[in-house]
Order: C-alpha cells, then sequence, then structure tokens
C-alpha cells in the first residue's frame, strides 16, 4: 500500500504542476480551466488522504509499539493542522473572489502548494520508511477518524464546480 501513497503523491505533484502553470500568469486564466485545475488537485487530495486516514493511520494508531504510535499520532496531528488551512481556502476563495483579487489568491495557493509539496516529502522520508522498517501491513483498513467525502464536496461547490 505504502506504493499507493507513492503514486498518489506523485498524482498530486502533477496537479500541483498543472494548477501552478495557471497561476504563473499575471492575469486570471480561463475560470472554468481554473476550476478543473483546483477541483482535480482537491479530489485528489481528499482520496488520498482517505486512502492513507484507512490504511496508514488508522493501522499505525493501533500498533503496539509506542515509538510507531507517537511516529503517527505527530504526522496525524500535523495532517490536521495544515489540512485545515487548505480547506478554509479553498472555500473562502469562490470563482468571484479569485477574479477579484487574482494577486493574492496566487500567493495564497502557491504557499498552500508548498506546504504540500513539503508534506509529502517529509512522509516519503520519514513515515513510510518506518512503516516498511517495522513490517507494518498497510493492506488492514482502520476506521477514519475524519469524513474526507464531506470535506471534498464542500470544496468543490465553493470553487465551482458542479
Amino acid at each position: 500500500m505504502i506504493e499507493r501513497m507513492m503514486a498518489d503523491h506523485a498524482k498530486l505533484r502533477t496537479c500541483a504542476d498543472r494548477l501552478e502553470a495557471l497561476l504563473a500568469s499575471g492575469t486570471m486564466p480561463d475560470p472554468d480551466a481554473l476550476a478543473d485545475a483546483r477541483w482535480t488537485l482537491g479530489s485528489t487530495m481528499m482520496q488520498h488522504l482517505a486512502f492513507e486516514e484507512r490504511h496508514l493511520y488508522a493501522v499505525l494508531r493501533e500498533d503496539p509499539r509506542g515509538h510507531v504510535r507517537v511516529v503517527a499520532a505527530e504526522f496525524h496531528d500535523q495532517l490536521a493542522s495544515s489540512f485545515g488551512p487548505y480547506a478554509d481556502h479553498a472555500k473562502q476563495w469562490t470563482p468571484e473572489r479569485v477574479a477579484e483579487s487574482w494577486d493574492i489568491y496566487r500567493e495564497q495557493t502557491r504557499t498552500l502548494i508548498e506546504t504540500m509539496r513539503l508534506r509529502m516529502a517529509r512522509e516519503e522520508k520519514e513515515l513510510y520508511p518506518l512503516v516498511q522498517q517495522n513490517g507494518i501491513d498497510t493492506r488492514q483498513s482502520g476506521v477514519p477518524s475524519r469524513n474526507w467525502a464531506r470535506e471534498a464536496f464542500a470544496i468543490k461547490e465553493r470553487i465551482g464546480r458542479r
């Protein structure tokens, strides 16, 4: 399952690259293209987070080794604290607001994408190796602590995707 999570990270990087390409322009791109890029990144992220929640964090929370649970809790807590600003950003930046404040939107979005990229790199460097080195079976599925689908639909509605 770590391979699936790594493949998801590659997809997320591709989605982020696409959105960043649209952000490169000093003028707002086609609103439909922007909404599509935003939704593609957001929905890919939500799918990945839901999968990670079930097959990684739920399993790690139940691991008998204290050091594994501590690292998992740290990563999970950081995920919750970094996802909140992303969800708020996505919901607050309606198509109308993006058009009114394109430069501010661009700057904030670039910052969030960079945060996402750093998070993925850290998971790949620290968390996934911990799982592999300790022989943790992520093929199992546990009970998630968050409803990612609800978050996704709230974001989809606000960014202008129907």
